[in-house]
């Protein structure tokens, strides 16, 4: 089952868990360039609660997710980077006991894309399981074991 994680007043992105491929969906709006960093800390705050805190999710190994950048415009400053990296990040693999296999679908403005590139810098938690998309297709394919993904 395929439920909204993210409120239907956000302007900044869409969310939503598919319980039964234990995947995690976020399609970035066009309005999220007029998102404050302390949105961006509440409402990714908020999505952290709801996908962690689902059963369905807490006890699979499995658990991936999809996070589409296309349409980001929000740049993430230094400090927002590791904040991120703390309380998203590291948080994700402390209560999961592993980082889950993420897509990322690249945003088509530069500096937005290097800023997530510099915050999902790879580490032994990540090794091999993030990986960078132009289309979600190849993106829930390799994510989901359909194909081989070659990108």
């Amino acid at each position: 089952m395929r439920i909204q994680a993210s409120s239907k007043d956000n302007t900044y992105f869409e969310a939503f868990l598919d319980e039964d491929l234990k995947l995690y969906e976020l399609y970035w709006l066009e309005g999220s360039e007029d998102m404050t960093d302390q949105e961006y800390v509440t409402l990714l705050t908020h999505q952290f609660d709801i996908v962690l805190k689902n059963d369905h999710i807490k006890d699979t190994q499995s658990f991936c997710q999809l996070l589409d950048n296309r349409f980001n415009f929000f740049t993430m400053s230094p400090e927002l980077q590791e904040w991120q990296n703390e309380y998203i990040g590291k948080a994700i693999f402390d209560t999961l006991g592993y980082y889950p296999k993420t897509a990322f679908i690249q945003s088509e403005d530069f500096i937005t894309q290097l800023s997530f590139e510099q915050t999902m810098e790879e580490t032994e938690e990540t090794s091999g399981l993030v990986r960078y998309f132009d289309n979600v297709i190849d993106a829930k394919s390799w994510l989901l074991g359909v194909a081989d993904s070659t990108v």
